[in-house]
Parts: C-alpha cells; structure tokens; sequence
C-alpha cells in the first residue's frame, strides 16, 4: 500500500478518488440519507471547520488503485491534545486490513503533532461501530439523527391530522406568549458585520451542552466565524440564520441556522440552534426554529426533509424537535483510542468491520 498526503484545494483527481471511496459503501455506511455531494464533500476536506489545521491522505495499491483515504483535524486553538479522524475504505477493499493500517498511520501523524487521542464516530449498527469495537476504541457521547418531514404531503401522515404546515401557525402563537421583548432578525450568507460579536457570543453559549468529556468546548472570536462562513459560501450552500434580539439590551438571545446544499435536492440541514442561558425559558428555541422553517417553505419550497443530530442527553433541544414532529432516524457513537495504543496497529492484520 502506498499512502500519499495531498492538498484538497488543489489536487482535485485525488479529492475526487475519495469522495468515491465515501460514496461507495454509502449503502452499507448510512443507509437513511443521501450520501454527501462533492461540493460538500471539497469543502469539508480543503477547509475544515472554521480553518482547523488538518492533513489528507489517499490510499492506493501498488497498482495505484485506491483503496482507502483519511482526513485527519489537528485544531491548533483548542483541543490540542486531540486529533479528529475521518477514515474511509472502499466497499470492495474491506476486511483486508487497510482499515487497520490506516487507523496506525493516522496515528503516528497525530502523535507526531503531540496528540494524546484519536476521536471518531460511527453509525450505531453500521460497520464501523464494529471497527470501532475491534481496535479497542472507547465509546463517548450518542447523539439522535432526527428528520422532519415537511410539506402537505408527508408520507404516513393521517387522515384528517393537520401536516406541519398547518401546525406551524399555532407553534409560532404559542411560542410568542412568552417571547414578548424579543424582536426576530433574519439574514443569508456570511454573517453581518454588526452581528459578528453576538453570533459568536451565541456559539459560545452552547458551551454547556452536552459533548465528550475529552473535548474542549470551542472559543469563537470573528476569525473563526469568518472561516466558519467561508466554508459554507466555499460549499456552494446556500445558508440561512434566524436570531432572536432581546430588544431592552440588544443582546442576541437565540440563534438557528440552516443550509441548503443545490445538489442535495430536497434536503435541508440543521446547523446550530442555541438559546443563551440568561435568556432560556422563554420559548425561543422553538420560536426561531418554526418562523426557520415558515420562512423556507417560502423560498426553499423544494425541501421536503431536514435533517438535525441532538446528543442524547439534550433534552430540551429534544423536547422542541419532538414538538415540530422530528423522528429518529438512525444513533450515532463518537469513539476515543489512545493515540499510543493506536500505533501498535500497524502489526494486526484483518479485523472484523471495514477494515
């Protein structure tokens, strides 16, 4: 095997033969959604999250065949003694023990950067839950896949049950009865220059939801939330944000955002939704995520799923996505491995899973 380290802004033949190797066993992998487009898939790898520092490598047989990828963050601002891994293998190259040599070679990048822990995650039940379980990776925080079905005609829905548009007016007069002082300020694309300090105030606010013990939450400052911005416009998406301004202060109190990827047709994606804690109990959280979705049924009416995650634990994001009709789709595991028992690897061979 040979593994050759390229750069996902410019190699394109390279990031192309990844992005085909995560489709491939989109089947197997995650079943329940569409698989990610390339433009997603070219922004995630050449930009990272909010222009972490991060490493691509593709994975090829002597003959040149690709046979697996990764893409490992090496955030140098906070987390500094993790490294994040996305490990891909193709369908047909499974079981060999790729999988395993990867996972070694990811490892001895990490701990040449002085990373103690190699953090993943894996679809519950899929194979690499099991490649997980076989190299000895310890299981963190679950979160919930969550999809809600839009429009008037919902698959299943019951005869003479109002769908989610009829319900959203009621939601939203609900919601209102105890967001008096709140005034809804609504934009797309980058974030705007008088908003910069308070969106990152609202990111910071999510600080105290539930994440992996070994996981720092992050700091924002407008650097990263330009990064963050450029992502998205680099994604081709097209991103929608919807904030709540308590009018006597002028602080931003609540914030949802939503993207819209033109190649993922009639999908919606759930980006963040945060209530800062000196403003929580006043409905906000479900305020600016029912006038989110009144405001895409009027510009995006071809989406007819979003798709949201919610850790497990955190029940009152749960209890409004449960309020607006969201269903499970599919639980997902983030792992933690020692990054030093994670270089003993290379000497195993086939294990179970897409290794």
């Amino acid at each position: 095997m040979r593994f050759e380290q390229f750069d996902p802004e410019v190699d394109d033949s390279q990031l192309r033969a990844c992005h085909e190797l995560a489709v491939s066993a989109h089947a197997d992998d995650d079943p329940n959604v569409p698989a990610v487009s390339y433009g997603m898939f070219r922004s995630w790898w050449a930009h990272g999250f909010a222009g972490d520092p991060q490493q691509a490598w593709l994975v090829t047989s002597d003959a040149g065949e690709p046979l697996g990828c990764y893409l490992l963050g090496l955030p140098d601002r906070d987390n500094r003694s993790n490294g994040f891994l996305d490990p891909f293998v193709t369908l047909r190259a499974r079981r060999r023990g790729i999988g395993t040599a990867l996972v070694a070679h990811a490892a001895r990048q990490a701990d040449r950067a002085d990373r103690a822990l190699l953090m993943s995650n894996s679809r519950v039940g899929a194979p690499g839950a099991a490649f997980a379980a076989a190299v000895c990776a310890r299981p963190c925080l679950r979160d919930a896949r969550r999809v809600l079905d839009v429009g008037p005609d919902v698959p299943g829905q019951l005869p003479g049950r109002p769908g989610l548009p009829g319900r959203l007016d009621g939601l939203r007069a609900e919601a209102e009865q105890h967001a008096a002082g709140y005034e809804l300020r609504r934009w797309t694309g980058s974030t705007p220059a008088d908003l910069t300090d308070a969106v990152c105030a609202l990111y910071s606010a999510m600080e105290d939801a539930p994440h992996e013990p070994s996981v720092e939450p992050l700091s924002w400052d407008a650097d990263r939330l330009r990064r963050s911005d450029e992502r998205a416009v680099a994604a081709g998406s097209r991103l929608y944000s919807l904030a709540a301004i308590h009018a006597a202060s002028g602080e931003m109190a609540a914030l949802t955002q939503v993207y819209v990827d033109p190649a993922t047709d009639g999908w919606a994606f759930q980006d963040i939704t945060a209530v800062s804690r000196p403003h929580r109990g006043h409905r906000l959280g479900l305020l600016v995520k029912v006038v989110m979705l009144q405001w895409l049924a009027g510009c995006e009416a071809h989406v007819r799923q979003i798709m949201t995650f919610n850790a497990v634990q955190n029940e009152h994001m749960v209890a409004v996505n449960n309020r607006l009709g969201f269903r499970v789709t599919d639980y997902f595991e983030s792992f933690e491995l020692d990054v030093a028992s994670a270089l003993t690897l290379g000497a195993r061979t086939a294990l179970a899973g897409p290794g």
